[in-house]
């Protein structure tokens, strides 16, 4: 039964910090415990059992109440923050890498973008931080995630793949050695593999704005 209750509490994993989950739960558990006992009657093997009541539950995303009340205007307002800090270091770690000659053009939009943000946030920002109740659905918003960091993977192997084939690629095909002339050259290759990683900050601001969903949803006291 031990083992039922690991998979369970597994499939409950991002969805911990929300109300109403324990009971879901505990039903479930339930099912699957009656299952495997029904099977293990029929002469099914304890391990066989198991694995077939596990089996007929994988995933429990339609079986939650997946529209959420939340405090809509103080989370936008949080994760406008997040999103404007995760901007901020952007541009920070990308002024070593003009030094050199790489990524100024991304570091100036980087900037660009930061100073539109903070003009947006000393203007709207006391009107953004409202109490107003509104409802997300946290399941879209688990599976965007899951979709933005699938994309972005994507996106840093064919990143890599171009910049290789733009530096190597004849050396690669015609079989020549590679080679680094001293420091500066490095740290130019260092930069141009170390670019594309910039654009980390999107799937890490989606994946913080998760996190923070549960401390604006709105308890039973509030409804």
């Amino acid at each position: 039964m031990n083992e039922l209750k690991v998979y369970v509490d597994h499939l409950f994993k991002k969805y911990k910090n929300y109300r109403d989950i324990d009971e879901l739960k505990e039903e479930i558990l339930g099912n699957l415990e009656a299952k495997m006992a029904d099977l293990i009657a029929e002469g099914v093997d304890e391990k066989s059992a198991i694995a077939k009541a596990k089996s007929s539950i994988t995933n429990i995303d339609n079986l939650i109440d997946s529209n959420i009340s939340v405090k809509i205007s103080q989370f936008w307002f949080k994760a406008y923050q997040i999103a404007f800090l995760y901007f901020i270091i952007a541009w920070i770690i990308t002024i070593p890498f003009t030094i050199v000659g790489i990524g100024i053009l991304l570091n100036f939009m980087l900037f660009l973008i930061v100073l539109i943000l903070l003009v947006i946030y000393l203007i709207l920002g006391k009107t953004l931080n409202q109490e107003k109740i509104g409802q997300l659905n946290i399941v879209s918003f688990i599976k965007t995630k899951k979709v933005i960091w699938l994309l972005w993977s994507l996106f840093i192997v064919i990143a890599l793949g171009c910049i290789t084939a733009i530096l190597f690629g004849s050396n690669i095909w015609f079989a020549r050695p590679i080679y680094i002339d001293g420091p500066y050259q490095f740290g130019v290759l260092a930069a141009r593999y170390a670019m594309p990683f910039i654009s980390i900050i999107i799937p890490l601001i989606f994946t913080a704005w998760v996190k923070i969903l549960s401390q604006f949803e709105v308890r039973e006291q509030h409804e």
